[in-house]
C-alpha cells in the first residue's frame, strides 16, 4: 500500500513539474541546517546534483566508508567500522543501529530557491527473486523571496539474498521556513517506518562455497524488527536589527538600450536574536519471533512459543536562547549565545504478567491484550525530566577564520552532572596559487547511561544495572590542499573513553568497562586528477587499546579509478572501477533481540576485496542522469573464497547488477 501510494505521488508530482512552463530566472538553490541552539544556520553543500560517484549515493554509503550489516544493501541494522562515524542521534540504544535511516530535526535540510526545484530518482537491483528498489522524491519552492515549503520522500525495499534478510523503509519529511528581516521561522515534521528481518547469521560459512543458492543456505533464526520514528521541530526567532545601506548596480531599458545604473539598497543586520525551539521525537521498536527460538538465546522468560517485545522512547524539548550577533560586537567580531533547555523523556518497558487465551481483558491504562500471541502484558512507563543550561561563542562571518564552541551542563534531573563541550575551528588561506584548508575539532563530555542500558525486560533478555557516568574526550585536525592535479588530505584524531559501556556476545547484555580505552585514527586521502583519468584513494588507519571492548580493523581502504569527460558537449560520462577492503579483526556481531552490536573474540572477518565497476552519464540539456553498476564483480572469479563476510556468519551479497535514473527540474 505504501509503495503504490508513494509511486502515485511521485509520478503525479513529476508530471506537474514537467508540465510547468520554464522560467528565465537564474536558478540558485541554497541549503542549510539548524544543528545548534545559536541563531546561526549551518550552510551545507547541495549534493542532489553531484556530478561524480552518483551510483554510490545511498543511505549506507553516505553513512560511512565501511560498515557492518546483515547483508542487505538497502535496509539493515548498521554500525560503522570507523569509530568517529558512529551516530547516536537518537536517545534510544536499541535504535542506534537504525539512525542512518531517520532524519532528525538537526539533520533536516532547509531550502531557499529562486525557482521551484524537484528531483525524482529510481534505482533498482536486477536479481531474480531478490529485487531491490530505491525511489526518492524531493520538491521545494519559494513563495516570494522569504517563504519556502518542501517535501521529501524515500522508499527502499530489498528482498535480501539470504533467507530472512528482507528489509523495507518508508520515510519522508515536510518543512517550511520563513526568513524575514526581523522574524524567522523553521518548522519540520519527519517520519520513518522500517521493517527488517534477521536470520541470526548462516549456520555454516562453508555453505557459501557449496552448490546451494543463497536463499537455500540454512540460517539460525527467523525474526523481524519493526521500527517507527516521528519527529517535530519548530524554531521561532526574532531579531533586533539595524538597517544598513549599500550600493548596487541594476540594468534598465531606456529607449531600447540596456543601461547600467547605480542604486541604493537597504539590508538589515541583526544585532541580537531571541529564539524558542520546540522539538519532539518518538522512537518505537518491536521485535517479533513467530516461533520463539530458544536455541539462539540462553533464556526464554515469558512465552516459549512466540516473542513480541516492544520499547518506546518519547522526548520533548523546549529551549530558550538569546544571541548577541557578530555585528553587535564591533571590535572582536564574534557572537555569544546563552540558552536554557528542558528535556522530558518517557521510556516504556514491557512485562508479561499473565498467559491467557484470546479475548481476555485488563485495565485499559496499564494492561492490554497483545494481539500477536494473546498474552496480557504490563506496559510500565518511566518518566525523566532534565534541565540544561549552556552557551556558545561563534564566528561565522569573514573569509579566513571561522569557529564555534558550545557547551551545556545538566543542572537538574535524571542526567544531573552530565556535560557536553564541543567546538570546531576552520581556516582557509592560499599557499601558492591554491587554497590550503586547516580545521580542528574537539569535544569533552560525560554521559548518563541510557535508561534502557540500566533496566530492560524482554522475552529473552533482562537486566538491572547500576552503571556510572561514561566520559569521552576527542581531539582531531584536518589539513587539505586543493591543488589542481593533486589533492592531498590528512585527518588525525585521538579519543579517550573512560568507563565505556559495551555489549558482550557471550550473553547479549551490556557491561561497563572500568578503565580507559583509547582510539587513534588516521584518515588519509590522495586524489589524482587529470583531464580524463582520475584516481581517488582513501585509507583509514585505526588502533584500539582494548580489542575486547572496542574492536576496530587496523586498515580500511577505498580506491576509485575512473574516466571522466564530456562527449559531444552534451553528455558527461564517468566510467570506472572501485575497490574496498578492510583487514581482519574480531568484528562485533548483531544481537537481533535488541538491535545492538556485541563484541566477540572468537571469529575474525575481513581480508577480502570487494570490486565494483560502473558507468554513469548525465544529459545536460534535460538534466537527466542514469547509471549502471555491477557490484562485487570479483565474486565471479573468486567463488571458492568465502571470506566476504560483513560480520561473523553474515555474508554480503554475491555479484549484483544495479541501474538507476535521476531527473531534476528547475521550473
Amino acid at each position: 500500500m505504501y509503495k503504490r501510494l508513494f509511486i502515485v505521488l511521485v509520478l503525479l508530482a513529476a508530471a506537474l513539474v514537467v508540465a510547468a512552463k520554464p522560467l528565465r530566472t537564474k536558478t540558485v538553490v541554497r541549503t542549510w541546517q539548524m544543528p545548534g541552539y545559536s541563531a546561526v544556520a549551518d550552510t551545507i553543500a547541495f549534493t542532489d546534483t553531484a556530478m561524480l560517484n552518483y551510483h554510490d549515493i545511498d543511505v549506507q554509503q553516505l553513512y560511512s566508508l565501511s560498515s557492518a550489516t546483515n547483508g542487505n544493501v538497502l535496509v539493515s541494522p548498521i554500525e560503522s567500522r570507523i569509530v568517529q562515524d558512529r551516530l547516536r542521534t537518537i536517545d534510544d540504544p536499541f535504535a542506534w543501529s537504525l539512525t542512518p535511516y531517520v532524519v532528525t530535526p538537526q539533520q533536516q535540510r532547509f531550502f531557499n530557491t529562486t525557482t521551484p526545484y524537484s528531483n525524482v530518482a529510481y534505482k533498482k537491483g536486477f536479481v531474480t527473486g531478490h529485487e531491490e528498489n530505491d525511489i526518492d522524491f524531493l520538491f521545494t519552492a519559494n513563495i516570494g523571496k522569504r517563504l519556502n515549503l518542501g517535501v521529501e520522500m524515500d522508499y527502499l525495499s530489498s528482498m535480501g539474498h539470504y533467507a530472512n534478510t528482507a528489509g523495507k523503509l518508508y520515510r519522508g519529511s515536510v518543512w517550511g521556513s520563513y526568513t524575514g528581516a526581523h522574524y524567522s521561522m523553521h518548522a519540520a515534521f519527519g517520519w520513518s517506518r522500517l521493517s527488517s528481518f534477521d536470520n541470526g547469521g548462516i549456520r555454516d560459512v562453508n555453505d557459501l562455497s557449496s552448490s546451494l543458492s543463497s536463499e537455500d543456505i540454512p540460517v539460525r533464526l527467523n525474526a523481524m524488527t519493526g521500527f517507527r520514528y516521528l519527529s517535530g521541530y519548530l524554531h521561532n526567532q526574532y531579531s533586533i536589527a539595524n538597517p544598513r545601506e549599500y550600493h548596487d548596480s541594476i540594468y534598465v531599458i531606456e529607449e531600447g538600450r540596456r543601461v547600467k545604473k547605480d542604486t541604493v539598497k537597504v539590508e538589515y543586520v541583526p544585532l541580537m536574536t531571541f529564539s524558542h525551539i520546540f522539538e519532539t521525537n518518538n522512537s518505537n521498536r518491536r521485535y517479533i519471533e513467530k516461533t520463539a527460538n530458544q536455541n539462539f538465546y540462553d533464556s526464554t522468560y515469558y512465552n516459549t512459543d512466540k516473542t513480541n517485545d516492544s520499547t518506546d522512547v518519547l522526548t520533548i524539548r523546549n529551549t530558550l536562547a538569546v544571541t548577541f550577533c557578530e555585528a553587535y560586537n564591533t571590535k572582536l567580531r564574534f557572537g555569544i549565545t546563552a540558552f536554557a533547555m528542558n528535556e522530558c523523556q518517557r521510556f516504556m518497558n514491557t512485562n508479561c504478567i499473565s498467559l491467557m487465551p484470546s479475548g481476555g481483558t485488563g485495565d485499559s491504562h496499564r494492561l492490554r491484550q497483545n494481539r500477536v500471541d494473546g498474552n496480557i502484558y504490563e506496559y510500565n512507563y518511566q518518566w525523566t525530566n532534565n534541565t540544561f543550561v549552556g552557551g556558545a561563542i561563534h564566528k561565522h562571518s569573514g573569509a579566513n577564520v571561522h569557529y564555534h564552541v558550545e557547551g551545556q551542563v545538566c543542572v537538574l534531573g535524571y542526567k544531573i552532572g552530565e556535560f557536553d563541550v564541543h567546538g570546531k575551528l576552520e581556516t582557509r588561506f592560499k599557499a601558492g596559487k591554491y587554497p590550503l584548508l586547516i580545521s580542528a575539532r574537539a569535544y569533552a563530555k560525560s554521559e548518563t547511561p541510557n535508561y534502557y542500558l540500566q533496566h530492560f525486560r524482554s522475552n529473552h533478555l533482562r537486566w538491572d544495572n547500576e552503571f556510572g557516568f561514561t566520559y569521552r574526550f576527542m581531539g582531531g585536525a584536518t589539513v587539505s590542499y586543493l591543488y589542481q592535479w593533486l589533492k592531498p588530505r590528512i585527518d588525525f584524531s585521538f579519543e579517550n573513553q573512560t568507563n565505556p559501556i559495551y555489549v558482550s556476545a557471550a550473553d547479549w547484555k551490556p557491561r561497563q568497562y572500568r578503565g580507559n580505552v583509547q582510539i587513534i585514527t588516521g584518515d588519509i586521502g590522495l586524489d589524482l586528477t587529470t583531464p580524463w583519468i582520475n584516481l581517488e584513494n582513501r585509507a583509514v588507519i585505526q588502533h584500539s587499546t582494548n580489542d575486547s571492548v572496542m574492536p576496530v580493523p587496523l586498515v580500511i581502504l577505498q580506491h576509485r579509478l575512473y574516466y571522466h569527460g564530456t562527449w559531444f558537449r552534451a553528455l558527461d560520462a564517468q566510467i570506472g572501477v572501485d575497490l574496498r577492503y578492510f583487514t581482519r579483526y574480531h568484528a562485533p556481531v548483531l544481537c537481533p533481540g535488541t538491535g545492538m552490536f556485541a563484541t566477540q573474540q572468537e571469529t575474525n572477518v575481513g581480508n577480502y576485496p570487494w570490486m565494483n565497476v560502473y558507468a554513469s552519464f548525465y544529459v545536460r540539456s534535460i538534466r537527466l542522469r542514469f547509471f549502471a553498476h555491477y557490484q562485487h564483480l570479483n565474486h565471479l572469479f573468486m567463488k571458492s573464497n568465502t571470506n566476504y563476510l560483513t560480520m561473523p556468519n553474515y555474508p554480503t551479497n554475491r555479484d549484483v547488477f544495479r541501474a538507476g535514473v535521476a531527473w531534476h527540474f528547475y521550473n
